[in-house]
């Protein structure tokens, strides 16, 4: 087991590691493999998919199918990989699709959350909201901040920064969930509000932690969501707002601004659209009609 175990997760970071771990201890219980002796690739691959299908639960499937795709080689089993795939992506879209439904009808709009965010005054809430909003991060690059009153500051690569510079403030990330495709990211944020909010907690010192343990240690990775709950505006997570800027995006009828929170997220298009986009409740129909404009004019802001 530990053998078997220690090939999957090697080279991963931390917080993969766990959540492959405990896939990994999932999968030998659904295979009632008791014996700590005896690693899963013993078992037949048919056996395997056979007990991952009976998973009901889509999202528990699919983590238990990834370690299945680390222990067999994909493509000696393509068929068989791709046949559980799809009935796991299918079923993922439809639980998806009832949740997009039920977020269309009780999200905040954009407007009402920018409206929540300009009149915010706590200085941690109107940093995180507004950052999440308008530069559409994750919570991680928020929660790895440090606050900085020098531009000639020098900058801990191990971390993001929000740099005071007269009435701007610069937003440095080096760390974030894709930094080692896209590298450093770079955000000019031009807002007097914005740049007084940071110099309010930075007070008469030169470097801040945004978010900071009681014990005085920054906070760690696993840490984050509990830390960031409280200082998102009209009691949101970062989902939450992320799903209310591309229904704007949407309905706006932009591609340039889908092109800016790409950009800024440090995704894909695609990826955006699958996870976030609660107007994607039905799928695209492949009828072309007499009366549909296939040339429509894309709106740019």
């Amino acid at each position: 087991m530990e053998k078997e175990l220690k090939t999957i997760v090697k080279d991963l970071g931390k917080s993969t590691t766990k959540a492959y771990t405990n896939s990994y201890k999932r999968l030998r219980k659904l295979l009632n493999l008791t014996d700590k002796r005896k690693p899963i690739k013993k078992i037949s691959v048919n056996d395997v998919l056979e007990a991952i299908s009976s998973v009901e639960n889509a999202s528990t499937r699919h983590s238990v199918f990834v370690i299945a795709t680390k222990i067999y080689n994909y493509n000696d089993n393509k068929e068989k990989f791709d046949e559980v795939k799809n009935k796991i992506n299918e079923d993922k879209r439809q639980i998806q699709k009832t949740k997009n439904i039920n977020l269309n009808n009780s999200l905040p709009s954009f407007k009402e959350i920018n409206n929540a965010v300009k009149k915010e005054e706590d200085p941690k809430k109107y940093i995180t909201s507004f950052i999440m909003l308008k530069i559409n991060t994750r919570n991680q690059d928020i929660a790895l901040a440090d606050l900085h009153s020098n531009k000639k500051d020098t900058y801990d690569p191990e971390r993001n920064h929000l740099v005071v510079d007269g009435n701007k403030v610069i937003f440095i990330r080096n760390k974030y969930k894709t930094s080692k495709k896209y590298g450093q990211k770079k955000n000019i944020i031009a807002v007097k509000k914005f740049a007084d909010k940071v110099k309010e907690l930075l007070g008469d010192k030169d470097v801040v932690p945004l978010f900071i343990r009681k014990n005085g240690e920054k906070i760690t990775p696993a840490s984050i969501a509990s830390y960031m709950k409280k200082h998102i505006v009209l009691g949101l997570n970062e989902g939450q707002i992320m799903k209310a800027v591309l229904k704007y995006a949407d309905e706006a009828g932009s591609y340039d601004m889908l092109r800016k929170i790409s950009a800024n997220r440090g995704t894909t298009i695609q990826v955006l659209l699958n996870e976030y986009d609660v107007s994607n409740i039905k799928e695209p129909s492949e009828v072309i009609k007499q009366n549909q404009d296939v040339t429509q004019e894309v709106k740019v802001e």
